[in-house]
C-alpha cells in the first residue's frame, strides 16, 4: 500500500532472540530496535517507542501475528479521514474471539471497572485494545505513565483529541509462547486505574466531594442539637437540619468541589437536580442497611457503612454525570 514509514522494536532484553532477529531486517529496512535492560512491560515498552518515532502517525501492535498487519492500512485511512485515534476493535462486527472464556471474562470486567471510573470512554467497545493507530498530536505535552499491558486506556483518559474510530478485527490464535495474563497483570491494572484517577483529577474531586460531605454532617447534627434543645420537636429540627446539610453540601460543591463546571449551570436546576440525586442516594443507603441486615446477616452497623459507601459513590456520580454535566 505504499506507506511510508518505520518499524520500532522494543525488546526488554528476551532471551528468545527478538532483537536479534529485527536487527539483521534493519539492515535492509527501516527498522529500529530499542533493548531495555532495567525496564519491564508492555506499557512502558511503547512510551519507549514513541520517544524514538518520527511519524505523524503512530501505530501500537503486537509482534507475535495475534493483530493482523493487513489491518493497518484501515487503521491509517481511518487516522486521514478525521480520527485522532483509530482502533482495532475485538467487539465490533462478528469476527469472534480466540481467547479463553476466563480471558472474555476478565476483558470485560476490566471495560465495566474503567467505565465505572472514566464514564467519558462508555462509548468504545474494545478500550484494552493492543493493537491501535493515532496521531502524534494526542499525546504531545501529556505525561504517560501506564502501568503494566494498557497503554490505550491511557491514552483515552489523558490524551487531546475529538474523534475515535472503531474498526473490528479477529483476534489471531496464538501458535507460539504463552499468555501474559496472572495476577500480576490484574492488580497492575488495578494500579493503574487509581494512578489515572488521580492524574485526570478525579480523585482530588472525589476526595473534595466526601470533605463536602462530612461538613454536611457537622451542619446537620449541630443544628438537629441546638434547634431540639432550643425546644423545637426533634423531627422538625431534624427536617431542617437535612434541608440545611443538603443546601449547605449542593453550595460547598458549586464554589468548590465543581467550580469549572458550575460557570455554565443555573443555579435552580442544579439544586433540583442535587436534591433528587441525594434523595436516591439515601433509598440506597436503606436498601443496603435492610439487604445486609437481613438477608446477609451482616451487623446493622456494617450495613449502614456499606449503605453509606454505595450513597456517596451514587451521589458522586450522580452530581459528575448529571447534576453537574455540562
Amino acid at each position: 500500500n505504499k506507506i511510508d514509514g518505520e518499524i520500532i522494536v522494543v525488546d526488554d532484553n528476551s532471551p528468545d532472540g527478538t532483537a536479534d532477529v529485527a536487527n539483521k531486517y534493519s539492515k535492509n529496512f527501516p527498522v529500529k530496535v530499542i533493548t531495555r535492560k532495567e525496564e519491564k512491560g508492555l506499557a512502558s515498552a511503547c512510551v519507549e517507542g514513541f520517544k524514538h518515532a518520527k511519524g505523524d502517525i503512530f501505530i501500537v501492535m503486537d509482534a507475535d501475528l495475534q493483530h493482523p498487519p493487513e489491518k493497518i492500512p484501515e487503521l491509517i485511512f481511518a487516522i486521514k479521514k478525521g480520527a485522532d485515534i483509530a482502533i482495532a476493535s475485538r467487539y465490533v462486527g462478528n469476527f469472534g474471539l480466540n481467547l479463553s472464556l476466563g480471558r472474555k471474562l476478565i476483558s470485560k470486567l476490566a471495560s465495566k471497572l474503567a467505565e465505572t471510573f472514566f464514564w467519558e470512554i462508555k462509548e468504545i467497545k474494545d478500550k484494552e485494545s493492543g493493537f491501535f493507530a493515532f496521531k502524534k498530536e494526542v499525546i504531545k505535552d501529556i505525561e504517560l505513565k501506564p502501568k503494566g499491558y494498557k497503554i490505550l486506556l491511557e491514552i483515552l483518559i489523558l490524551g487531546n483529541y475529538n474523534k475515535v474510530k472503531e474498526i473490528g478485527y479477529k483476534f489471531g490464535k496464538r501458535y507460539a509462547g504463552k499468555s501474559k495474563m496472572s495476577f500480576n497483570v490484574v492488580f497492575s491494572y488495578l494500579i493503574h486505574l487509581m494512578s489515572l484517577l488521580w492524574r485526570s483529577g478525579k480523585l482530588m474531586k472525589f476526595l473534595k466531594f466526601c470533605i463536602v460531605g462530612v461538613i454536611g454532617v457537622a451542619i446537620n447534627l449541630a443544628i438537629l442539637y441546638f434547634l431540639t434543645n432550643f425546644g423545637l420537636y426533634y423531627m422538625i429540627s431534624g427536617a431542617v437540619a437535612i434541608e440545611a446539610s443538603l443546601l449547605s453540601n449542593f453550595f460547598l460543591n458549586r464554589i468548590w468541589t465543581f467550580r469549572r463546571e458550575a460557570k455554565h449551570i443555573g443555579i435552580g436546576s442544579a439544586i433540583v437536580k442535587d436534591h433528587i440525586t441525594r434523595l436516591m442516594g439515601i433509598l440506597i443507603n436503606l436498601i443496603c442497611l435492610f439487604a445486609f441486615t437481613e438477608l446477609f446477616h451482616f451487623y446493622y452497623i456494617i450495613s449502614m457503612l456499606i449503605g453509606i459507601v454505595a450513597s456517596t459513590l451514587w451521589n458522586f456520580i450522580g452530581n459528575v454525570r448529571w447534576v453537574w454535566k455540562t
